[in-house]
């Protein structure tokens, strides 16, 4: 594999995880480029060739999404999310919101109810039934890890494992225990495929030094309400739409900006596909 690809990409990744990290920072171009050695003509031109689009672009879509996500799940108050996007005025942020989803923001938070759109609409090819999911709420300590980044349909998200699991074995981590997560970043509702975010991810020990193909990033610890998951991994969003559906209303809990957690508890290659279990974490605050 040509190392200078992997090593261009990784500072591209890495870029894009600080973004994600100072969502609500001003991030100028020059900062970004600058910190991974080049000019902001040249910095420019390889983010968008990469990612799809701009430094601002891609600052302003995560901004709109979390406010979508603000939207569904939160009672705060229009104009504070509206605030919270980096907009001066609810009309501008109604009006962004509106060209980026179709609908207006008061017509998008009626919406909660409708379990077929939390879920994407085409993913579910069935109803989605209310139900009462078994959830408990569990404190949990920052978690270190090595995590690959796919961009694309989540259903392509077994790539970035391969690649994941290639970097233990050379690392020589393979084979020992530890943790292994799925972070989907993005609601599929609300975020074309192709620009879909997900994180393949393996706990590590704090202070073992990444390199090569592999991010190191902390998962953030506190309170997550938690549920498991048995059988196909094709139908986890069942179960984290009826976390949301029907135990969240009630439950009295907030939810944080994070993303939830996807922790696989058993191993697809040795276990039958309805013995499959998966613990969803969603972060509350």
């Amino acid at each position: 594999m040509n190392t200078k690809k992997v090593h261009i990409r990784d500072q591209i990744a890495q870029s894009q995880r600080y973004i994600e990290k100072h969502l609500d920072s001003t991030i100028t171009l020059e900062y970004l480029a600058t910190s991974c050695g080049y000019s902001a003509l040249y910095f420019h031109s390889i983010f968008t060739g990469i990612v799809g689009e701009g430094v601002k672009e891609y600052q302003r879509r995560l901004r709109l999404q979390r406010a979508a996500n603000q939207l569904l799940f939160s009672e705060t108050s229009l104009i504070d999310i509206a605030l919270d996007a980096g907009y001066e005025s609810q009309e501008g942020f109604s009006r962004a919101f509106k060209k980026r989803f179709s609908f207006s923001p008061l017509k998008f938070r009626k919406l909660q109810s409708d379990y077929n759109f939390l879920a994407g609409g085409k993913i579910m090819n069935t109803p989605i039934q209310q139900s009462d999911p078994t959830v408990a709420i569990k404190n949990f300590a920052p978690i270190t890890v090595a995590a690959v980044r796919h961009t694309g349909p989540y259903s392509e998200c077994a790539k970035a494992f391969t690649t994941l699991f290639k970097w233990t074995r050379e690392q020589g981590l393979y084979g020992t225990y530890r943790q292994v997560i799925g972070i989907s970043h993005d609601a599929p509702r609300t975020t074309p495929a192709e620009k879909l975010r997900y994180d393949a991810c393996m706990e590590i020990p704090e202070h073992f030094i990444v390199t090569g193909e592999a991010q190191k990033y902390t998962i953030h610890g506190g309170r997550y309400a938690c549920c498991v998951h048995k059988g196909s991994y094709r139908n986890i969003q069942k179960t984290f739409v009826a976390m949301l559906g029907s135990w969240f209303p009630d439950s009295g809990e907030e939810l944080t900006n994070n993303p939830p957690l996807e922790v696989y508890l058993n191993c697809p290659s040795i276990t039958p596909e309805d013995g499959l279990l998966t613990e969803l974490r969603i972060p509350l605050k």
